[in-house]
């Protein structure tokens, strides 16, 4: 009776080990496979955190060359198609980012993107020969000094959320 109780629990510790063998491999695979998933997550966030902002940094650039061109009466084709072109690219990267960052720094992105509009909408209308009474050179100089500073609109916001 020994030999046969012995085998029986042999047997029943090699089932039992088989059975939680394979649980416990189950559980290290969802565990990695979640690891990956957050990775990704991460590294698709910094990389629409990094694209905002080299969107707006462009748009920011090529709105200054546009006012500059306005300002000394050199103004292009080619400088209105760089700016909204910029323009185009910035907007589509603030959409993208609507679907994928945290609320803080929407609304970071969203006041530079409602920077730019304006800055855009008024240099527009100047060059179409259809400003607003308020619609001036030097408004749009002081509009473009007040999206100089932010023109970063992810940094703190973007910097948390990445930790």
């Amino acid at each position: 009776m020994d030999a046969a109780l012995a085998t029986l629990l042999v047997g029943i510790a090699g089932v039992g080990g088989t059975v939680t063998s394979g649980y416990l491999a189950q559980r290290a695979a969802q565990r990695a496979l979640r690891l990956e998933h957050e990775r990704q997550r991460h590294e698709n966030l910094r990389d629409c955190y990094i694209a905002i902002n080299s969107r707006a940094r462009s748009c920011r650039y090529a709105l200054a060359d546009y006012v500059q061109a306005m300002a000394t009466n050199t103004l292009t084709d080619e400088i209105r198609q760089r700016a909204a072109t910029a323009i185009n690219a910035h907007h589509t990267q603030y959409d993208e980012a609507q679907m994928v960052v945290t609320d803080s720094v929407l609304a970071e992105a969203r006041s530079v993107n409602d920077k730019i509009g304006v800055l855009y909408g008024v240099l527009r209308r100047i060059d179409c020969g259809d400003p607003r009474e308020d619609d001036t050179i030097e408004q749009v100089k002081r509009l473009l000094k007040e999206l100089w500073p932010p023109c970063n609109p992810c940094g703190r916001p973007c910097a948390s959320t990445l930790a």
